[in-house]
């Protein structure tokens, strides 16, 4: 199989398409709003946009994680249009469907339904699906569900289950910010495991493989070479060995196009609000012939995803939850009942106090952090940001105030109301070092 970026040809058309579809208009102008009939029987609306002139094909717009309305896919649809394509998008179903919830088959099932409410509005036979990142899982696996999608274009399709993808992707958005050391574990790779282990990462190990295998229909894949968040090497690398027996498949990388090929002027870290040159250009190539396999090879290295194992049972989020017990009610409530009943001495509530804090401290940073996405998380001192460097700080307090509590427990007189801090303090020690706290 003869890669793309080989043959000659294909550069030139490559290079007029680029230029072709960007003289077009920018602008599309919805033609008709439509309804249909959901999985369930959920009613979803949509709207269809046409092409000034005749249609060459038609297609309908799956979005990934963060699509909500089908104004979030409008940029796409605008593409599609200028390059002679009839495009429905539409408003992705309330219910059945949230951080914690979901279910590739139910949105399978909705594409499904939107391509025959587009077939039956707009009288095309020929009616594709386009999936990104998320949505580049559903797009094949509606089609394999019926014969009525003619083909399958992916958009930063990842070939990694999505708590891996994801774990790499907030792996990246930390060393930009210039952060090493062990946040580099604490967050990316601890908390992405704990938020399985607790049910929180809905699809976690999600394989598109097999539907892969199945596929029937023409695919194109495609990714940008500054996609920081669906591990493009890798899960190209996945797709090809995948659709390695398809007689109809391609494989592409797009120049200085970011994650969902937006254009960037970050490397990938920011998103513009339209899609990189050589996107249209890509796409309109191969919706003209889309037999034969090309499978282009990523010229550009990245950093290896990590495989997440399974939590161990010290691990678990029960485990981790009676550490949380013992850790507040030793540190909060044996340092107050010490201060009312007036008992203990000076280092244990400090032991408690500054226990408390750094508890405290830690889980608001770690909730912070999966919210935000692990950005923004404050300037960055020595590797750390400063929020990180602070929780640090008090994790190497706290264990210098439990070892002169434990030195002044060789006078009797010193024992009274010190049990719960000290309690709390030994099991800090090896939670903190597990938690990155106490690391470099």
């Amino acid at each position: 199989m003869l890669p793309w970026g080989k043959s000659r040809l294909a550069a030139a058309i490559l290079v007029l398409g680029s230029v072709l579809p960007t003289a077009q208009p920018a602008q599309a102008s919805p033609s008709a709003d439509v309804t249909f009939a959901g999985t369930g029987g959920i009613t979803l609306h949509g709207t269809v946009f046409r092409p000034d002139g005749p249609a060459r094909s038609a297609i309908v717009l799956q979005g990934g994680s963060d699509w909500r309305t089908r104004n979030d896919l409008r940029v796409q649809a605008e593409m599609f249009t200028r390059l002679g394509v009839t495009t429905l998008v539409y408003d992705r179903r309330t219910s059945g469907y949230s951080k914690t919830q979901r279910d590739y088959g139910v949105l399978a099932d909705d594409l499904v339904s939107a391509v025959r409410a587009l077939r039956a509005q707009s009288g095309a036979k020929d009616v594709g699906v386009w999936g990104v990142s998320e949505g580049a899982w559903v797009a094949p696996l509606a089609a394999t569900r019926t014969a009525d999608i003619s083909y399958v274009i992916t958009v930063g399709g990842s070939g990694l289950g999505g708590a891996r993808q994801t774990s790499w992707y907030w792996g990246n958005v930390l060393r930009h910010q210039g952060i090493s050391g062990s946040l580099l574990t604490t967050l990316p790779v601890q908390g992405t495991r704990f938020a399985i282990g607790a049910g929180l990462f809905p699809e976690a190990d999600y394989d598109p493989v097999p539907v892969l295998r199945r596929l029937k229909q023409p695919l194109l894949a495609l990714w940008g070479d500054l996609d920081i968040n669906h591990a493009p090497v890798e899960s190209s690398r996945i797709f090809a060995d995948a659709l390695a027996g398809h007689p109809d498949h391609a494989i592409r990388f797009v120049a200085d196009g970011g994650p969902d090929l937006y254009a960037t002027s970050d490397a990938g870290f920011d998103r513009l609000p339209r899609v990189v040159p050589g996107y249209p250009a890509a796409v309109d190539q191969w919706l003209a012939d889309r037999r034969g396999a090309h499978v282009e090879t990523a010229a550009f290295t990245q950093r290896p995803t990590e495989a997440l194992r399974p939590l161990a049972w010290w691990e678990s989020v029960w485990a981790q939850g009676i550490a949380l017990v013992l850790l507040l009610g030793g540190f909060a409530v044996g340092g107050v009942a010490s201060l009312v009943r007036r008992r203990g001495t000076r280092s244990a509530r400090w032991l408690a106090g500054l226990g408390t804090a750094t508890v405290a401290g830690f889980v608001a940073l770690l909730g912070w952090a999966q919210l935000s996405g692990m950005k923004d998380l404050g300037p960055v001192i020595a590797g750390r940001p400063l929020p990180w460097l602070a929780v640090q700080a008090l994790a190497a307090a706290t264990v210098v105030a439990l070892a002169i509590t434990v030195a002044g427990l060789r006078k009797p007189d010193r024992r009274r109301g010190t049990i719960a801090p000290l309690v709390a303090g030994l099991v800090f020690v090896p939670w903190a070092v597990y938690w990155g706290l106490l690391v470099p």
